[in-house]
């Protein structure tokens, strides 16, 4: 077992983390507003994606579960916002994009996300409203 101690690293309120290809662990994190960290294994934070970063879309909230492409970036599930942001790490320029995704009635309270990039499916569990799982297809991140 691992213990890494994320307080000491500002990041309070931990709700999902995933390994990267590196070792560092993405995490989300926050109480409200909060964001993604990247987090070593020596528990220092080596990046910090959150409200400045997504100036065009606005500030995260209460950003939940976390899944990793191929590649290393970062799929996040935007609760607060119902919606996905797209967390550009393998261009080497940094920046966060809206994932714009067919949802007839609208997403609404995206909490669980699990991406297998193998068959090009997105699963996404939501606990507002309906409480449904939406299944994408053709999904390429």
């Amino acid at each position: 077992m691992r213990e890494i101690c994320l307080k000491d690293a500002g990041v309070t309120y931990p709700r999902h983390a995933v390994q990267l290809s590196s070792g560092d662990y993405a995490v989300s994190h926050g109480k409200s507003q909060g964001g993604v960290s990247v987090v070593g294994v020596d528990g220092k934070v080596v990046q910090r994606y959150g409200q400045s970063v997504t100036s065009e879309g606005g500030q995260m909230k209460f950003p939940k579960s976390l899944a990793v492409t191929k590649k290393d970036d970062i799929l996040v599930a935007d609760n607060g916002n119902n919606r996905f942001l797209l967390i550009k790490r393998s261009t080497g320029c940094i920046r966060v994009e809206e994932m714009i995704l067919p949802v007839v009635r609208g997403m609404k309270g995206p909490m669980a996300v699990c991406l297998d990039e193998s068959r090009g499916r997105l699963y996404v569990g939501e606990f507002v409203a309906e409480h449904r799982l939406l299944v994408f297809d053709g999904v390429a991140v």
